[in-house]
């Protein structure tokens, strides 16, 4: 793993070999491992350890990259001559904005544990161990996936500007069987280290919801009272956030476009008891300290007691519209209510419960209208308690109709969404007034 003095020299050496109006340099490296499980084994195992870094040369609005993963001085001399050669063949990008000077970045340094390399690969060994004998001692079939990684990243150019981060990263995430097929469970975790995820405990969630899912039966389609587990809500609330683009809405193309031009930023379109805020500070889910486009991430609120508060916007759009840029946020963090998912459930009369959400894609931008499947174990509910399970079904819904019904939160917590691994997302479960199933899906 390059160091902030390494990276740096690497990075000035790019300077001095540039011959464009303007050079960008980012730099990636570090080690990560995984093990992968199937049919209570582990299947295979791997360990990488990487450096890689790209050169950007920019002349006039021309800009070509290149992308090496040697830092050998004849290497990083072939790299800046052949993006110039590319940016000099590049046509004209009218939205090119000139380079940022030297920033001011917070430092997070929460984001990296040492233990990782240290333990790491041990600890989630010795997890993956302790998920297959829970599978084998319920005569249950586990498969699963955990990995960790510790980088360090840093970017430069020729105006001045440098940043260094490090972080890691722990995931796991693991499926249970019956063996016929019948009944299946997920779970899921994740930290900054492989000490921070609890196996076990996941482990057990995952062969209950196996067991409780086995024979589901039918339910018709339509829009019932539901609570969605904490991962199928970070899924929801990471595309809300990720549709609230200040562009997309004042060029009539988000749900957040204003009816008649501009957009929605001010707005009261939810409960006052929604908020979504992002810290790249926060202390259990830390985020980058700076954007893709390497401005300084800062404390934000996005939704505040209902009203939007933010609309992410690029140094170009900021610009157009005579305003200060906005990046996108580089973590997530929702506020919850007090209590469990289990408390949800036993202050519910009859709904559902929905544990994990798959294979999302958009339907509608303008309405925010998403459609997707659910998997490994839903329920019914009545009076409190779980008394049958479901079919799996097709849902179609928004994120923003979900947050608009809110009923009940639980205590937030951080959990990787099941579309992606991540450790940079904290948010509670949700029951809501209603969810669209529209339709049966008879996968498990």
């Amino acid at each position: 793993m390059l160091t902030k003095d390494q990276a740096n020299t690497v990075i000035d050496r790019v300077r001095a070999a540039s011959k464009a109006d303007e050079v960008h340099v980012s730099l990636d490296s570090g080690e990560s491992a995984n093990i992968r499980f199937a049919r209570n084994s582990p299947s295979t195992s791997g360990n990488a350890v990487d450096t890689s870094m790209s050169v950007r040369s920019v002349f006039g609005k021309r800009s070509g990259s290149v992308r090496i993963n040697q830092l050998d001085d004849e290497t990083v001399e072939r790299a800046v001559r052949r993006s110039e050669e590319i940016a000099k063949l590049a046509p004209e990008d009218p939205e090119e904005m000139p380079a940022l000077g030297p920033q001011s970045y917070m430092a997070i340094p929460g984001a990296y544990r040492d233990s990782v390399l240290e333990r790491g690969q041990a600890q989630m060994a010795q997890g993956v161990k302790t998920c297959i004998e829970a599978a084998l001692a319920k005569d249950l079939v586990g498969a699963g996936f955990a990995n960790l990684s510790a980088g360090a990243e840093a970017i430069g150019n020729s105006a001045g500007l440098f940043g260094y981060h490090r972080a890691t990263s722990a995931h796991f995430s693991q499926t249970v069987r019956t063996p016929d097929g019948r009944g299946s469970g997920w779970a899921s975790d994740a930290g900054r280290e492989v000490g921070e995820l609890d196996f076990g405990r996941n482990a057990s969630v995952a062969i209950d919801k196996a067991i409780r899912s086995a024979d589901p039966q039918p339910l018709d389609p339509g829009k019932y009272v539901t609570i969605l587990e904490p991962a199928c809500v970070a899924n929801l609330v990471g595309m809300l956030l990720f549709s609230m683009s200040a562009r997309s809405a004042d060029e009539g193309r988000s749900f957040f476009a204003k009816q008649g031009g501009g957009n929605r930023l001010g707005e009261t379109l939810f409960p006052k008891t929604v908020n979504i805020h992002s810290d790249p500070t926060d202390a259990t889910v830390p985020g980058s300290p700076w954007s893709g486009d390497s401005l300084p991430q800062v404390r934000r609120d996005w939704i505040k007691d209902g009203a939007v508060a933010n609309l992410s916007y690029d140094r170009f759009w900021a610009q157009k519209n005579n305003v200060a840029p906005v990046p996108s946020p580089s973590n997530t963090i929702m506020a919850g209510g007090t209590g469990t998912t289990e408390d949800l459930i036993k202050s519910t009369k009859r709904g559902v419960l929905i544990t994990s959400l798959w294979y999302i894609r958009s339907v509608d931008p303008k309405s925010m209208l998403f459609t997707g499947l659910t998997r490994d174990g839903v329920f019914w509910i009545e009076n409190g308690e779980i008394v049958r399970p479901l079919t799996n079904f097709r849902w179609n819904d928004s994120p923003v109709a979900v947050l608009k019904g809110i009923e009940a939160m639980s205590e937030s917590a951080r959990v990787s969404p099941r579309t992606w691994r991540s450790n940079t997302v904290r948010v509670p479960a949700l029951r809501v007034k209603e969810f669209e199933l529209s339709s049966v899906s008879d996968a498990v």
